[in-house]
């Protein structure tokens, strides 16, 4: 019997045996859009997926979101697709290899198989029931999704699970996607240095001003010890025989190692001695030749990481225990960890490990402001020590702060100098986890820290750190996926992988989401600033990015002069901002004029990377609210003030033609860019709180436009905004 559904003034005599065997039929006949070297492995449709803490009423009862798809397992990632074409799942950060319910392979850390409401791990070791009703899959980055199979075809359950645990837990590297995935690629990148390179070294000792008691010591044989790189810095007055000869008393060869320094001091990492060397002659005579390059001949400070910073396997389970409190597996679960919430967060230890990574390189970082050489030591140097040495870069050099000098950062001290991602991470399956431990993603945590008492100091954003993160479990990218760099170069050599950098962020992402990665408060600091006057020369005054309003007009006279005379005074130090612009800021006065960050590193001055870790519990979004919506607002100032900029420096171009006063160019620009289109945008644009990693039902393009319009997009990704566009001849 056919049944009518009536819908409005139209019913619809559709059986509905008619709808689910068309729905079977586009199910089954869907394709997935594969990568090159992907291969589909199981599939099974009309598989559940449901949602941890998002619920919906049914019939007066709250019950787990249900979303009905296609489940596809290939060698490179769990992909579901829905087919109810409902807008609200469309996240706006949309990345090019992965859709909003899909997961790398390389993300998932536990699966759970849910047979007869039991649950029992899959994994090498453990073998698949006959029957599975439900998957559950618990990632890196603190995602949990839930699969269910109880309307599937029989069978299915089982079929995905087998297909799970024969790609999801590689036995060897070699089995990772990156080594199927060899699309050419044309690097892009070409503002972030490698350092797999002798002149990458050299130019960052000129940077430094640290050439002239460090060297670049290359070392092309095959027999120096696999895990440094082939280029790296050692003190002038070593030899490289007597170098190499000290370096072999040293845990995994790492004797001295310069990562950064200024004229007066240096910053070295070093590894601590063999287990079977008792005598300590040998490291009394490398911390001899370090103090022979230090310009006064001081002894440099030894700083033994593993007596006072929490050790790999700590950091393992306070990880552990984070995720544990961020991704809850159930309803109930949340509920009982949320009246004890800060008591299970200072059980993690997460944020003590945090304050002790902040408070000792802070420490540090005054040490060397005072002129001090500091030498961070630690079993093999290459763990802990790039946590505080990039803190340590992070609180002294402005130019780490930036997007390219961050990446560049990460690229010297983690990747060239060979911190093992893939033990630290898992990304090869091992019975022990040991060797594992979240150390990256502490790092980002601390940078984040610092990122919030300091919003101005930084030119990239929380989004750009959560990217990167999520980054790490994505083996499309070399960055992130090997233990050293002769295990890149020997997969190169052997398998023939093709290298892509994860910083050429134009390969994952589209221009709107790149926009975001740029932090709308960032100030740039004077150092940074070309503004030195050669002899005959032009100098050209900027106006900080992250400037929040366009200065009175007393601050315009200061900064132009008369408009009535060619001859413009020197810009000051610090524009001054207005009372309310004042008030809007966090308190920066801990920030001293030399460009050094003074951190408060307490454990009640740190707060909880939300947007990270609590991204995916729908239940604790703020709706139309939370930081985000700040940001945007932000960034929609900044859009005023460019368009403001703009048109000032149009009209100073013909000045000298035009002779407009302040006041009218002032009057002119402010009625161009206080169109009603524009001033409505602040109350029409609404975003949630974990914005952009959370679905967006708005006006994309209106959205986008406020974004990228004045920002320009470097070729590796990176943002550039136009600080220079109002420049002038002026006389002392």
């Amino acid at each position: 019997m056919t049944s009518g559904h009536n819908t409005g003034n139209f019913t619809s005599y559709v059986t509905d045996e008619a709808l689910n065997s068309s729905k079977d039929a586009m199910q089954n006949e869907f394709q997935p859009k594969l990568l090159e070297g992907e291969i589909e492995a199981a599939r099974a449709k009309n598989v559940s997926l449901y949602i941890a803490q998002k619920k919906k009423t049914v019939k007066g009862q709250k019950i787990q979101e249900e979303k009905l798809g296609t489940l596809i397992i290939t060698n490179f990632r769990l992909s579901f697709t829905l087919f109810d074409g409902s807008l609200e799942d469309v996240a706006y950060q949309e990345n090019n290899f992965l859709g909003k319910y899909d997961i790398s392979l390389s993300n998932i850390d536990k699966i759970y198989q849910i047979s007869d409401k039991k649950k029992r791990p899959v994994g090498p070791d453990y073998r698949n029931s006959s029957k599975v009703d439900a998957i559950r899959i618990i990632c890196k980055n603190f995602r949990l999704l839930t699969f269910d199979f109880s309307v599937s075809d029989v069978g299915k359950g089982k079929h995905i699970a087998d297909a799970l645990l024969r790609f999801a837990f590689p036995s060897q590297h070699q089995v990772l996607f990156l080594y199927n995935y060899k699309l050419e690629y044309y690097n892009a990148v070409r503002s972030v240095r490698m350092f797999n390179q002798e002149n990458d070294w050299m130019q960052e000792l000129e940077r430094c001003g640290a050439s002239n008691h460090w060297r670049v010591l290359g070392v092309l044989g095959e027999n120096i010890e696999d895990t440094l790189p082939r280029y790296y810095v050692v003190p002038k007055c070593l030899t490289n025989h007597e170098y190499l000869d000290a370096a072999r008393s040293f845990q995994k060869g790492r004797a001295a190692i310069w990562v950064w320094g200024t004229e007066q001091a240096a910053l070295v990492r070093m590894a601590s001695l063999l287990d079977t060397i008792g005598d300590t002659t040998v490291e009394n005579r490398m911390l001899e030749s370090i103090r022979k390059c230090d310009p006064q001949r001081r002894q440099p400070h030894l700083v033994e990481l593993e007596k006072i910073l929490p050790s790999i396997q700590d950091v393992y389970h306070s990880y552990i225990k984070l995720r544990e409190l961020c991704a809850p597996e159930s309803d109930r679960s949340f509920m009982i960890q949320d009246t004890r919430f800060y008591t299970s967060l200072e059980k993690s230890s997460w944020l003590l490990h945090v304050s002790l990574c902040i408070q000792y390189s802070s420490e540090l970082a005054k040490r060397m402001t005072d002129g001090e050489t500091v030498v961070i030591q630690e079993s093999e140097g290459r763990d802990m020590c790039c946590i505080i040495s990039c803190l340590i870069q992070l609180l002294l050099d402005p130019y780490f702060r930036t997007i390219n000098g961050f990446q560049t950062l990460i690229q010297k001290d983690w990747v060239s100098l060979g911190h093992p991602f893939s033990d630290r991470f898992g990304h090869v399956s091992k019975k022990l986890t040991t060797d594992q431990g979240a150390l990256f993603l502490l790092f980002l945590d601390c940078t984040w820290q610092l990122l919030q008492q300091f919003p101005d100091c930084f030119e990239f954003s929380e989004t750009f750190l959560t990217t990167v993160w999520d980054s790490v479990f994505l083996p499309i990218f070399d960055t992130f996926q090997f233990n050293c760099e002769r295990d890149r170069e020997k997969a190169v050599k052997d398998s023939k992988i093709v290298l892509r950098p994860v910083w050429d962020w134009g390969e994952q992402f589209s221009d709107k989401d790149i926009a975001l990665f740029s932090n709308p408060l960032y100030k740039k600091p004077l150092s940074l600033e070309q503004d030195s006057v050669p002899d005959g020369g032009v100098r050209k005054s900027r106006i900080p990015a992250g400037a929040l309003l366009m200065p009175g007009a007393e601050d315009l006279r200061q900064q132009f002069g008369n408009a009535e005379k060619l001859a413009v005074p020197r810009q000051p130090q610090s524009a001054r901002l207005s009372r309310n612009i004042q008030l809007m800021r966090i308190n920066t006065s801990d920030v001293p004029e030399n460009d050094r960050l003074v951190p408060r590193s307490s454990v009640r001055d740190l707060e909880i990377w939300s947007q990270c870790y609590f991204r995916w519990m729908p239940m604790l979004e703020i709706k139309n609210g939370g930081f985000p919506q700040v940001d945007l607002f932000n960034r929609m100032l900044v859009n005023k003030i460019h368009r403001l900029q703009r048109f000032v420096s149009e009209q100073f171009t013909n000045f000298n033609h035009n002779r407009m006063s302040t006041n009218s160019v002032l009057n002119n620009s402010i009625m161009d860019t206080s169109d009603t289109q524009n001033e409505g945008q602040v109350v029409q644009i609404q975003i949630n709180s974990f914005f952009p990693f959370t679905s967006y039902t708005g006006n994309s393009a209106e959205l986008t436009d406020i974004l990228t319009s004045n920002g320009a997009l470097l070729a590796d990704g990176s943002i550039c905004y136009d600080t220079a566009s109002l420049a002038y001849q002026y006389t002392d």
